[in-house]
């Protein structure tokens, strides 16, 4: 019953700040974040709530005006704000807790499929992605990161920075130099397939920085995946294969990659630790897959070209 007085009230309030006389939303995903489809009379699209404490109203302004600039370039690699950005960051109350929410088109075709081909695809809106000049400047939202003292996956999280230390006091690159838009959560999951198409969405950790963040968050999620290793590394040449298509040979030198993945790891560990209930056993597969990553990565030399035909 809640959810439904909560419905409505995001309805008039997105309505509201959108200049619609009326507009219908249903909850979608009811996770960390709410997701919600919306139609009105200008068509379909997606509601996104994040909760205050994950990410501000300053925040959201910032993604919705990095995807105006992306379909400003090529609206065809992303989902861009719904009828203009001016509404991102728009409190809502969920639960009686404060939300703040930005709506984008629906992202049109079907999910990945586990195949090397799609997965090439994938590499190459990703590179367009890259590709894009970033001639107009963005507010940096600076977020502290929260290591409060709590018991939950301490372990995992110490390795994990202990490892990038080493890493970066052993003088190991940690940076390519490059700047480009980056989408912040760079997987298959987060894009849509359609012939040679690829549509990219969800967008809520964009940033400008070094793009090899974006292209680690792939490895760190293959390095995950319960496939046999050769079957990681031909999905890894696929990726690369086709982000490398459109990166025309300027692309970046890849050899910081173990330093980005065990920071998207971090990233991940202090998602799960300030926002997520675990239970003993889930904490414990945690610990074992921050484990594999971090012996995977720790120590590993990557090549310029990124290319890596085993060790997953």
């Amino acid at each position: 019953m809640r959810d439904v007085e909560d419905l409505r009230n995001a309805e008039r309030t997105l309505a509201k700040v959108l200049g619609q006389g009326e507009l219908h939303l249903e909850l979608v995903l009811n996770g960390v974040n709410k997701t919600l489809a919306g139609h009105c009379e200008q068509g379909d699209f997606y509601l996104r709530l994040s909760p205050e404490g994950l990410h501000s109203s300053l925040e959201l302004k910032r993604e919705a005006m990095i995807l105006k600039c992306i379909a400003g370039h090529d609206p065809s690699i992303a989902a861009k704000p719904f009828m203009g950005p001016k509404h991102a960051g728009t409190a809502f109350v969920w639960d009686g807790e404060r939300y703040y929410g930005i709506a984008t088109t629906v992202a049109a075709g079907d999910p990945y499929d586990d195949s090397a081909g799609r997965l090439r695809q994938f590499g190459r809106a990703l590179g367009k992605l890259h590709a894009i000049p970033v001639t107009e400047k963005f507010e940096r939202v600076e977020r502290a990161t929260h290591l409060t003292a709590t018991a939950k996956l301490a372990e995992e999280i110490s390795l994990v920075q202990r490892a990038a230390a080493q890493w970066a006091d052993r003088g190991e690159p940690t940076s390519s130099g490059k700047t480009s838009i980056r989408h912040g959560d760079a997987w298959p999951g987060n894009g849509r397939f359609s012939g040679s198409k690829v549509t990219l969405f969800d967008f809520e950790h964009t940033s400008v920085g070094d793009p090899v963040a974006d292209v680690a968050n792939v490895a760190w999620w293959l390095t995950g995946l319960q496939q046999p290793s050769a079957l990681k590394s031909e999905l890894w040449s696929a990726f690369l294969e086709g982000y490398d298509e459109i990166q025309d040979g300027e692309r970046a030198d890849l050899s910081s990659l173990p330093y980005h993945v065990l920071s998207v790891e971090l990233r991940s560990l202090i998602f799960l630790r300030d926002f997520i209930k675990l239970s003993p056993e889930v904490e414990k597969c945690v610990l074992a897959g921050t484990h594999h990553l971090v012996g995977v990565w720790r120590d590993r030399a990557v090549p310029e070209s990124g290319f890596l035909k085993d060790g997953w």
